[in-house]
């Protein structure tokens, strides 16, 4: 078995606000440690119809560093749900500043300088801290093993160029434990199970 990746995965899928209607999807991630060093990327997808950005929505690779991009958009991401069938397995990645400002108990924000735009994404209202392990989890042609500290969240947003996406995280706090489409992922290690 072989770490690939440990660092942050925040991440957010906002709806139009109402429905069931997939407006942007967001994956933020942090990397302290893989085999292509440090890093952060940001994978993401927006409508031009329905996020009210029209021209301006963002559907991107940025990254401060194109290995620990493609690791987790090739690996990972393009895999999930919310992802699928979006195009960023062969999207080429585009350079881009990151900044984040955090207090990880109540709110959590990562700010994507890309030189000609700034996004922006926010997460608050916590509702939880949970440990989640997951093990045999089949993405693509590999299996892993996943730990991390997921933190729903009530609240969640993103901007481009100071515009707000028209949408709304999805939250539920039914059954035993907080649930959302917008979370905060820490001390996230996947493992590849050869």
């Amino acid at each position: 078995m072989t770490v690939v990746f440990s660092g942050e995965n925040p991440g957010l899928v906002l709806f139009k606000p109402g429905t069931d209607e997939v407006v942007a999807a967001a994956s933020y991630w942090r990397c302290v440690y893989s085999e292509h060093g440090e890093g952060n990327a940001l994978i993401i997808w927006t409508d031009k119809d329905t996020s009210g950005l029209g021209g301006d929505a963002p559907h991107a690779i940025y990254t401060d560093n194109p290995g620990v991009a493609r690791l987790v958009t090739d690996r990972f991401t393009q895999h999930f749900d919310r992802f699928q069938n979006r195009g960023f397995g062969g999207m080429e990645t585009r350079h881009a500043r990151f900044f984040q400002d955090s207090d990880s108990r109540w709110y959590h924000r990562v700010v994507c300088n890309t030189g000609y735009t700034v996004i922006e994404l926010t997460w608050w209202d916590v509702l939880d801290y949970q440990m989640v392990k997951r093990e045999d989890w089949q993405l693509g042609d590999s299996t892993f093993d996943l730990a991390t500290v997921i933190c729903p969240c009530a609240s969640a947003a993103i901007t481009v160029a100071n515009e707000p996406v028209a949408g709304e995280a999805h939250a539920s706090t039914d059954g035993d434990k907080p649930s959302s489409s917008a979370f905060l992922a820490f001390s996230e290690t996947w493992v590849d199970r050869g």
